[in-house]
């Protein structure tokens, strides 16, 4: 866009938009915290969290803390809670940091496994397999007529650009070598955890269904739920925003009641499967499944045992009951059936 266009383009927008805050100073947006009720204890250390994180970012973590407006109008006002703290606020953002890591590294070894299932499974049929509409459901390879193009379509166009976009040897081998056809057990290797989530929605009901009991989800559309709520979480994660009490979009469904116990909880407290306690529930479920020595479930609870001690949030905001620890999903000290 040139300078006269991007001029033409403001101007266009301030005549049909509320006029944008002003920019402040790390020091005028301390006096503005300050004014507003937040406790400020150490000035100095203050202004390196703002010139840190930023006062955009921190607004998230702060949200909480604010005062409630009166019953019937909801939404928060700008003052603050007594005993709200920058601190506080500092020690929240640093959790949830320690907190997206270590989901990052729970979905990275379900999103690894989860893609080698699939290979596998279909791999014996085809080894382009992820290309043949044959082998998968046809409300993913059939023509949507609104938009010309089906939804199997449109996932090879994404997968034909992460092919065009990798720089690995692998992809250039078979590009050399087998002119470009690269079988599903490679192809793997470049899908991210969007493409697997759609990929694994669009596959047949009866490899859908042989693989979710694989990894304890009881049902293919069970697990596509799962995926789609881990797809959220991790892209969340990876772009560093706010999780601890962030609600997915993507709400798990959940095996029925008789056939996955560990989630007992998820029945009882319907409003925590769209919270962080429905995520981490149905990833323990799965490592369970697929990894049964490993420490991750532990670790998380020792994690959350490091939240920031206050009478202002607590884990519950994050739709953790108070008794979650007790329940066998969590009480066993290592991960194990």
């Amino acid at each position: 866009m040139s300078c006269e266009g991007f001029l033409f383009f403001r101007l266009a927008l301030t005549l049909s938009s509320p006029a944008l805050k002003s920019f402040t100073s790390y020091e005028e947006q301390l006096e503005l915290l300050r004014l507003r009720g937040l406790e400020i204890t150490n000035e100095e250390q203050a202004l390196n969290i703002l010139k840190l994180l930023g006062y955009y970012r921190i607004s998230g973590y702060y949200y909480p803390l604010r005062n409630t407006n009166p019953v019937g109008h909801p939404g928060r006002q700008d003052t603050f809670k007594p005993g709200s703290s920058l601190e506080l606020i500092a020690e929240l953002t640093s959790f949830d940091k320690r907190l997206r890591m270590h989901l990052l590294d729970g979905l990275e070894t379900i999103e690894i496994s989860v893609r080698v299932a699939i290979a596998h499974r279909l791999g014996k049929f085809d080894p382009l397999a992820h290309l043949n509409p044959r082998l998968l459901d046809g409300r993913f390879t059939r023509v949507r007529a609104h938009l010309n193009v089906s939804g199997h379509q449109s996932w090879i166009e994404r997968f034909h650009e992460k092919l065009s976009e990798s720089k690995e040897d692998f992809v250039n081998h078979h590009h050399k070598q087998y002119g470009g056809q690269i079988p599903i057990w490679v192809a793997i290797e470049v899908w991210d955890f969007g493409m697997l989530s759609r990929f694994f929605a669009g596959m047949a009901s009866r490899d859908k269904n042989a693989l979710a009991i694989q990894f304890g989800a009881h049902d293919g559309g069970t697990l596509t739920s799962w995926l789609r709520m881990f797809n959220f979480v991790r892209n969340v994660s990876a772009h560093h925003s706010r999780l601890w009490n962030r609600r997915n979009p993507e709400t798990p469904v959940l095996p029925p009641l008789d056939r996955c116990r560990s989630l007992s909880q998820l029945h009882t407290y319907p409003d925590s499967k769209s919270k962080l306690f429905g995520t981490v529930s149905c990833l323990a479920v799965i490592l369970r499944h697929i990894a049964p020595e490993s420490t991750w479930t532990f670790e998380l609870k020792m994690l959350m045992r490091t939240f920031p001690v206050s009478n202002l949030i607590s884990l519950a905001d994050a739709g953790f009951p108070q008794d979650w620890e007790s329940t066998d999903l969590w009480s066993l000290k290592l991960n194990k059936t």
